[in-house]
């Protein structure tokens, strides 16, 4: 498996917390599982983890931090 951010080919499965591309180091979803990246920091999810992340990040906004 290749890293579709920076094609690293190092990984390791755990659950951990993921800055959103903001700006913002504070604007992060926490307790996320999957595949993450080394090299990158990039996270490769499975299908039930991709479901649950947009409400994750749903839930910051609503609690009144910015997501772009």
């Amino acid at each position: 498996m290749k890293c579709p951010g920076c094609e690293g080919e190092a990984f390791v499965y755990a659950t951990r917390d993921v800055s959103l591309n903001t700006g913002n180091p504070e604007d992060v979803v926490p307790d996320v599982k999957g595949d993450h990246c080394i090299r990158c920091g990039a996270v490769i999810m499975n299908a039930g983890t991709s479901e649950l992340y947009p409400e994750k990040a749903e839930a910051l906004e609503n609690a009144g931090m910015p997501i772009k």
